[in-house]
């Protein structure tokens, strides 16, 4: 019940019109998968790729970086759905229009991010960063 209001909570949020999900796996500890994990929920430039159905990897992968989280990029892949873009720190051919309409025609977006330095492992939901957000929160003051 608990995992169901947080996501009706996130899928509600002003604006929002996807809801994503990231899981990260694969680190020390729950606390690194956890930090990954915020950074990219919190990422405005993830959340504007989304909106904008940009497949945009390097978005993501820039958000783990700045994470506080030590990792080399071989120790990093990225599945966005079941797209595999990133793999152990090499870019993966894809095909951006598959990618960009599964951004489009989904409501709901996954993010997959498998480090492979342990087993700490943290799921977080977010919501995309779109124009009717800034209209809802530009319109008035506090």
């Amino acid at each position: 019940m608990c995992t169901e209001l947080a996501r009706a909570i996130v899928a509600d949020a002003e604006g929002a019109s996807h809801l994503i999900t990231i899981d990260v796996e694969g680190l020390r500890d729950e606390n690194e998968a956890g930090l990954v994990a915020r950074a990219v929920a919190d990422s405005a430039l993830v959340k504007t790729a989304i909106f904008g159905a940009d497949p945009n990897w390097g978005r993501i992968v820039s958000a783990a970086g700045y994470a506080g989280v030590m990792f080399e990029e071989e120790h990093l892949s990225l599945w966005m759905g079941d797209m595999l873009l990133y793999h152990e720190g090499t870019p993966q051919p894809f095909d951006a229009a598959t990618a960009s309409a599964y951004l489009k025609n989904n409501r709901e977006v996954h993010l997959r991010l498998r480090f492979t330095l342990g087993t700490g492992r943290c799921t977080m939901w977010a919501s995309d960063l779109t124009y009717e957000y800034v209209r809802l929160n530009a319109d008035y003051t506090t």
